[in-house]
């Protein structure tokens, strides 16, 4: 395993350096937001907000890297459509157990399909509508008075995004972290990429409460084009607060309560709690109610401000969980739905021989 985190250490200074040595750089805001919003539907109940809450399943390191300690031995599958299916997403994840180690294995997927290109449709002749005469408003790149799009030239093209992500408990002075190595694919009609990245995760229990700290991008993510360009992206941080109660109606009845914090120095938007020049800090939370273990109640707000709820249904050897996001009060454009279902393979292998 130590061969392992130094082979990947290794490839991973050796690329950046090799690559921003010749190769044109610079410093998107966005690149490796795939990881965060294809997600499963327990988290995505919770708003995201799932930072220092570890619910012992496999696409729980995605939110903390130090959620590997706990051998689960099952596996999670999480389908999402939006928009009358042009964007479909897929999420698997599975546990692998090496002697002493345990790995997290989580492969990502989002294709989005006939997205119209309407680069070349402006017939951008003037206000004439003449081509060549050099009037107002020719070749300006607006429609003006008089002009017109030229529907033939409308084209569509194709996303697709695959990404693995890849977390394992580690060390850092003495300090138990989770490390989480990511691979990104980015096919964009017919351009290309190729990136990795690092998240450094931590997790501690004071007092009862659950205190998480994760970096993401640590020290930079970055992606490369076929073209030779690099995109990096500057590190975000998360703090996630967590703490369980038995209420006085029943011990039967469990209440999880958590809150996160991402902070940002590249992120801000005029929809940020807190936005100070280019640095950010967005707020999410969730609420979690669960009876005798089996049946779970959830609602939540993530840190775009989007409505999070739903419901989950556990027995012995498989789970059921499915989330409802609304993206905003006002309207009922881009509300979804997500399933998830957890399934123990050791079960499976029993069954399979059965």
């Amino acid at each position: 395993m130590n061969l392992k985190k130094n082979t990947i250490r290794k490839t991973t200074i050796i690329i950046f350096h090799f690559t921003l040595g010749f190769c044109d750089g610079i410093w998107v805001n966005y690149g490796w937001e795939l990881f965060e919003y294809v997600i499963d539907a327990r988290s995505a109940s919770l708003g995201s907000a799932t930072t220092a809450y570890n619910f012992n399943t496999t696409q729980s390191s995605m939110a903390n890297p130090s959620f590997t300690t706990k051998s689960k031995n099952n596996m999670s599958i999480t389908h999402q459509s939006r928009f009358a299916g042009t964007i479909n997403s897929e999420l698997f994840g599975i546990q692998l157990n090496q002697k002493s180690k345990i790995l997290n294995l989580n492969i990502v997927y989002q294709g989005i399909s006939n997205i119209p290109d309407t680069r070349y449709m402006l017939l951008d002749w003037g206000e004439d509508g003449q081509f060549g005469t050099n009037d107002a408003g020719e070749g300006n790149g607006v429609i003006d008075n008089g002009e017109r799009l030229d529907q033939d030239k409308l084209k569509f093209f194709n996303q697709y995004q695959l990404g693995l992500h890849s977390s394992f408990g580690s060390k850092l002075f003495d300090i138990p972290i989770g490390l989480a190595f990511k691979i990104l694919s980015y096919s964009l009609d017919k351009n290309f990429a190729f990136g990795v990245g690092i998240d450094i995760g931590y997790n501690a229990i004071i007092n009862k409460t659950s205190l998480g700290l994760v970096i993401k991008n640590f020290p930079a993510s970055g992606m490369m084009w076929e073209n030779g360009t690099i995109e990096g992206t500057t590190p975000s941080i998360m703090i996630g607060l967590g703490h369980s109660l038995n209420t006085l109606f029943s011990s039967s009845l469990a209440i999880n309560n958590m809150l996160n914090l991402e902070c940002s120095s590249s992120n801000t938007n005029l929809d940020s709690d807190y936005r100070y020049k280019n640095y950010s800090v967005d707020a999410s939370y969730g609420l979690e109610a669960i009876y005798k273990q089996n049946l779970m109640v959830r609602i939540g707000k993530n840190s775009v401000n989007n409505i999070t709820g739903g419901l989950g249904l556990k027995w012995d050897h498989i789970s059921i969980d499915y989330a409802f996001l609304s993206s905003l009060a006002s309207s009922e454009i881009g509300n979804h739905h997500l399933i998830t279902i957890n399934l123990s393979y050791n079960w499976i292998l029993y069954r399979l021989k059965s």
